[in-house]
Parts: C-alpha cells; sequence; structure tokens
C-alpha cells in the first residue's frame, strides 16, 4: 500500500478514528480523538500528528510512495511471517509478532511470554534472509521492504535479549527502526552505502536523541542497564 500526501492523512484519520471507537467501547480505557492521532501517526514512523501533517504537506508523492512504511507491505510481511513460523496457530502468531512491533516492553509487560514468543516462535534468521534477498533484488521498488525486513528479525532477537535480562523496557519497532537504520547505515552518502532510498527512510523514521544504538549494533538496552553491567 503506497500513499499519496493527502490519502496518508486520510488514512491515519480513519485509523485514529477506530481507535477511539474501541477505546471508547472500554469502560476503563478511554483515549481522546486526539491522543489516538497522535498514536497512530507515531505507528507509521512519525514523531507527532503535527510531524506527519508537515512531512506529508513537504514531500511529493512519488517521495512517500517510494518511502517504507510499517503498513506499506502488510500482504508481503504476513507472507514472511507465515514462512518464518513453524507452529499453529499460526493466524495468531502473527497477530502476536504485529502487536509485538507496535507495543514498545514496559513494567506490564509478560516478559517470559515475550522472550519465548520471539525465542520459539519465529525463525529470525530466516525473516533476515528475505530482507537480504529483497536488497539483493533487482526490483528496485523492493529495497526498502528489505530494509524493513532485515530490521525486523533484529528487532525481534533485540526484544527477546532484553526479556531473557529481565530489562522492562524496549522501544517499539518504528522507534528502534529509526536507531536501527543510524546504525547499520550511519553514511547513507558514502558510496558504499549510496542509497535514496535510505535517506528517505531516515526522514521518515527519526530516532530520540537520548537514545542510541553502537554502530553496526542492532541489540538495543537502556542507557542505565548498560552503564550497570560496565558496557559503556
Amino acid at each position: 500500500m503506497s500513499y499519496t500526501n493527502s490519502n496518508l492523512i486520510a488514512h491515519v484519520k480513519k485509523r485514529a478514528k477506530k481507535l477511539h471507537k474501541q477505546n471508547r467501547d472500554k469502560q476503563n480505557s478511554e483515549k481522546t480523538l486526539s491522543q489516538c492521532l497522535e498514536e497512530c501517526s507515531q505507528d507509521l514512523g512519525y514523531r507527532d500528528y503535527h510531524d506527519l501533517m508537515q512531512q506529508a504537506n513537504s514531500l511529493n508523492s512519488n517521495a512517500v510512495s517510494s518511502t517504507c512504511l510499517i503498513d506499506k507491505y502488510p500482504e508481503l510481511i504476513n507472507k514472511a511471517f507465515n514462512n518464518c513460523i513453524t507452529k499453529e496457530p499460526k493466524e495468531e502468531l502473527i497477530a502476536k509478532f504485529w502487536n509485538l512491533l507496535r507495543t514498545p516492553i514496559n513494567n506490564e509487560s509478560s516478559l517470559e511470554d515475550i522472550e519465548k514468543l520471539t525465542r520459539w516462535e519465529i525463525n529470525k534468521e530466516t525473516l533476515k534472509d528475505y530482507g537480504y534477498s529483497c536488497l539483493e533484488s533487482k526490483k528496485a521498488q523492493y529495497e526498502d521492504l528489505g530494509y524493513l525486513l532485515l530490521a525486523m528479525g533484529h528487532y525481534f532477537r533485540s526484544v527477546m535479549d532484553n526479556c531473557r535480562y529481565q530489562i522492562a523496557e524496549h522501544p517499539k519497532f518504528t522507534d528502534y527502526f529509526g536507531l536501527w537504520l543510524r546504525s547499520m547505515y550511519p553514511n547513507s552518502n558514502s558510496e558504499q552505502n549510496s542509497s535514496t532510498v535510505l535517506s528517505e527512510l531516515k526522514q521518515f523514521y527519526t530516532f530520540n536523541e537520548n537514545e542510541e544504538l553502537f554502530k553496526s549494533a542492532t541489540s538495543w538496552a537502556p542507557k542505565w542497564w548498560l552503564k550497570e553491567q560496565g558496557r559503556i
């Protein structure tokens, strides 16, 4: 799925209204429509709804359609997940992995269950292989999908490691992806990493300046834990 400037905004508004209705129907969990707009914008890799509006209005439709958003390839990502999951029920497990992409780890997360899920229920190396295949393919339109699948393989391992060490903290995928891009491809303008798609991805997937992944690192951990362990 690709978006023009106008239907990207319409898509987010539609998702926000649906989320608002779902939460309104729950007696103990009501979010305002404004909060839902913020959340849906962040799920697509933007800092907030205002950031989405600014970028959607400033980029032309060609740039938007060629840039990878997390919802751009739902069918292809589902197929990749399906082929990387060997246990049943596959549909239920696929839904769990999508939810894991969109939900940060915190004190309310079931760390033991998430570790088991990411350790045993999906082949992370195969998922990364799909990413490499897209990057090596002659079909240039799937370059962004390649980076996405490759990062997902690393993301699930990173989440698994954090849960293993009982660290109740990990950013959701869209926040991790911005850090991952800058760790794996620190200079997308160099001859080796020259890629218009990489540059566009970095524009869309921003990052929290207080967080970082060290160069070429793929597993994220909070700084307080790294200091505690004497790793930094």
